[in-house]
């Protein structure tokens, strides 16, 4: 159990302390102590207590500001240092003496328990690197014997004390499906598209609610993107709405992505794509791009697939990107761009190459109904109808943008990856028995004494994370 309120724990520690009976002392010993590991002599610092089934961390205890220190003498004397009031107590092998109450302590591997039948105290030696996390209140109490054994540390205890939690992109997928299209989606995901009449110009929109930078967009066609300002001035004489569509100054994929605020803004005035919820995707900066071979890439000019970072209603997201931009008319004084098999997978900043795997699955899932592929072609113009079946172009998509991440320039995530979890405060581990790597927070190595879990080499920091792993005090 979790007390946030100082005041409460303040007042739970002090009922339960076994030396309610103390006295004051004015006097501290300043004798030299002993930091062997065989005896209690030493300074031991309070971590974590559990009384009547509740238990305090110590986070807890730092965010009230209470502390416990004992110091106990080679000579079998010492003091106790509440909240800076101190006092006098005795010590022998088995008890700790305070106003001639004499508590019962264990000591194993590092770690000394006062208890009695209602309370558990516990402490470390102070500035040790030693992982006794207090029980969960369903988890029940727990003895030293419990968590360690004698000069190892076991995989049992280990697990016993520790959280693990899963990453979203670990959730399995859940089927979706509507007239125009069926795919699998993350559990808990929402999904917005255009109706059955925008025919070529249907959009889907498939993001995470609580974190909406974890998305699928795909837009089959999407237009005009104007060739210069005089052109749009043109359209906008005899249609306000295709007027706000913008130019195309870089006529590329990168391109495309540069202007979305723009684009993003004209679809979402659109009102066949009011309820899409376009993503406002902005300051794209491409950090690699490979080239294009599907979908419209034959006709288009500079296709590829991207690889960058952008934001996104202020929160940082990265991603893979790719759109086939094709000029239309150009000789008529009214020609434009059409771009398409729009296609935009991305996920928070530093998380993608977690969330990649389940995205491709996403988009590959991809499936329009026998009737909107009729209804679609029927409406197409000829360029349009050079394209392959459209559940065939998202696969197709897929299949290319998977291949393009496989391709991506490794030592760059290395670094990214590095940088994260140094800002987070993690490090990675390898569970031998199963292959699976986990963030885990840091400082487990230089503690954990075991075979099974083991730091990752570089080359994994390139692999997908399956769970992140809590185990100090306080998570």
């Amino acid at each position: 159990m979790r007390l946030r309120d100082g005041k409460k724990v303040g007042t739970l520690l002090l009922a339960a302390l076994l030396l309610t009976g103390c006295g004051g002392a004015e006097n501290t010993s300043d004798a030299v102590m002993s930091v062997s590991e065989d005896t209690a002599a030493g300074t031991w610092e309070l971590v974590s207590m559990t009384y009547n089934g509740m238990t305090v961390g110590k986070e807890d205890l730092e965010e009230m500001g209470t502390s416990m220190t004992l110091n106990l003498l080679e000579d079998g004397t010492g003091t106790m240092d509440y909240d800076g009031t101190v006092y006098d107590l005795t010590w022998d092998d088995s008890a700790i003496t305070t106003d001639g109450v004499a508590d019962a302590y264990m000591l194993e591997d590092g770690v000394l328990v006062l208890a009695n039948e209602e309370t558990e105290m516990v402490f470390e030696r102070q500035g040790s690197m030693a992982a006794v996390t207090a029980p969960d209140e369903e988890e029940g109490e727990q003895t030293a014997d419990s968590r360690t054994e004698t000069g190892s540390h076991t995989e049992a205890s280990i697990e016993d004390n520790w959280t693990v939690v899963p990453l979203a992109s670990a959730q399995e997928l859940v089927p979706y499906s509507c007239t125009e299209f069926s795919m699998n989606i993350p559990q808990g995901w929402t999904v917005r598209s255009s109706a059955m009449y925008t025919g070529m110009f249907h959009a889907i929109h498939a993001f995470d609610p609580e974190n909406p930078v974890n998305q699928i967009f795909f837009m089959l066609k999407m237009e005009p993107l104007f060739s210069d300002e005089n052109t749009r001035a043109m359209m906008a004489l005899s249609s306000d709405l295709l007027g706000s569509y913008p130019v195309l100054t870089n006529v590329s994929t990168q391109g495309v992505f540069e202007i979305f605020p723009q684009i993003a803004d004209a679809l979402i005035a659109t009102p066949d794509y009011t309820e899409v919820q376009v993503p406002h995707i902005a300051d794209f900066s491409v950090t690699e791009s490979f080239e294009s071979t599907q979908g419209m890439s034959s006709v288009a000019i500079s296709p590829s697939i991207l690889r960058a970072d952008f934001t996104q209603d202020g929160t940082a997201g990265e991603g893979m990107f790719t759109a086939d931009v094709v000029p239309f008319a150009m000789g008529t004084g009214m020609g434009y761009y059409s771009v398409y098999n729009l296609t935009v997978l991305s996920a928070e900043k530093g998380t993608f190459q977690d969330w990649q795997p389940t995205l491709n699955k996403v988009l590959s899932s991809l499936n329009y109904t026998p009737e909107f592929q009729s209804f679609a072609m029927s409406q197409s113009n000829q360029a349009a109808s050079t394209s392959q079946a459209l559940s065939q172009s998202a696969s197709e998509m897929s299949d290319s943008i998977m291949s393009s991440w496989e391709n991506r320039n490794r030592s760059q995530d290395i670094m990214s990856q590095k940088q994260s979890d140094a800002t987070l405060g993690y490090e990675r581990i390898v569970d031998t028995e199963t292959g699976n790597i986990y963030k885990i927070d840091n400082g487990f190595t230089d503690w954990y004494d075991g075979s099974r879990y083991k730091s990752i080499t570089d080359d994994q920091y390139t692999d997908s994370v399956e769970a992140v792993i809590h185990w100090k005090y306080g998570h």
